[in-house]
């Protein structure tokens, strides 16, 4: 039986809106929206050369983010890059972060979006029905271009198995996510279990990675999933959460954070805004933005590094064209 978030931490996220004066993307239909749009990417690339988009000077591009963590350390770690790019590219550059991860899809296909940072699965749903590409990705200071997906427990649980999970409540992100819910899948998949909504007594969607680690810390969740890299920085900044909490499985390696472009831009523009990315790391201005960002540099990202995915969502029989993205 699928839930909404507890009250505690639907009540932490609101006020954590309220209080961020962060830009949300509004999703309301615009005339570019309400065209008949295209069927499936062949078709998009068809008529990709009849709606190609060029900026002048000081017109506003639109990066979308998805609400991976707390939005004010998105906020703080972002506006150094879109500062950057709006400097080089002469152009309004912001960063917009989404009510959900689902919401990044609509946000391509209804032409609300130039650019995003995606998780994995985003990306990969957003590029079967909108027909995005990927350019890059950062290198985190730890050599690392890639994250994880983990299913954890509180040690004091008593949980070490599979088994041990049954009748259990369970916490993940939200369906368009690789590291919070699509690896959980295919993890219990592998133990027999195809309906995790009848062997678990609860689950809850938390809207994010941190909400989702913290809902198990605090005993709102038996059993959670999230991604390593958000997982493993509150280890570090809380002792306590550290020495409480126990991994039970890891998932393959996948992209993290790439960014992918509209079909619909101009591609000598894009070929601009990858070159200023991948280049990022060979002058002082550029690596300071990259030190506040939290990267140590920029990696060229294709469709094909994504094959560990692609694995799995075939494994999983998930038919990209009706997947039930939407909160």
């Amino acid at each position: 039986m699928k839930k909404k978030l507890p009250i505690f931490m639907m009540f932490g996220l609101i006020i954590s809106l309220l209080g961020s004066g962060i830009s949300y993307i509004n999703l309301r239909k615009t005339a570019f929206a309400n065209e008949s749009f295209p069927k499936g990417v062949k078709a998009q690339e068809e008529t990709a050369q009849a709606r190609i988009k060029r900026f002048k000077k000081g017109d506003k591009f639109v990066i979308a983010l998805i609400p991976e963590r707390n939005v004010f350390e998105q906020r703080r770690r972002y506006k150094h890059i879109t500062a950057y790019l709006s400097q080089k590219l002469n152009l309004d550059v912001r960063a917009e972060i989404l009510s959900s991860y689902g919401e990044i899809c609509d946000a391509f296909l209804e032409g609300k979006a130039d650019a995003g940072f995606f998780g994995s699965f985003s990306y990969v749903l957003t590029r079967a029905k909108a027909g995005i590409e990927p350019i890059a990705r950062p290198v985190w200071p730890n050599g690392s271009s890639t994250y994880s997906g983990y299913i954890f427990v509180r040690k004091d649980s008593g949980i070490k198995t599979v088994e041990d999970m049954k009748g259990m409540s369970l916490v993940l992100v939200h369906k368009a996510t690789t590291a919070g819910y699509i690896f959980q899948l295919a993890y219990f998949k592998k133990f027999g279990i195809n309906n995790i909504e009848k062997y678990f007594s609860k689950i809850y969607f938390a809207g994010s990675h941190d909400t989702s680690a913290w809902a198990v810390y605090t005993g709102e969740a038996d059993v959670g999933g999230g991604k390593n890299h958000i997982f493993n920085a509150l280890s570090r900044e809380n002792p306590d959460f550290k020495e409480q909490m126990l991994i039970l499985a890891t998932s393959p390696e996948v992209p993290s954070n790439g960014l992918a472009v509209s079909k619909y831009l101009d591609p000598v523009f894009t070929n601009r805004l990858e070159d200023l990315l991948l280049n990022l790391d060979k002058t002082g201005e550029g690596r300071l933005v990259l030190e506040r960002f939290g990267a140590v540099k920029f990696i060229e990202t294709e469709d094909e590094d994504y094959s560990s995915l692609h694995q799995m969502i075939e494994g999983l029989g998930i038919d990209l064209d009706t997947y039930p993205y939407k909160d």
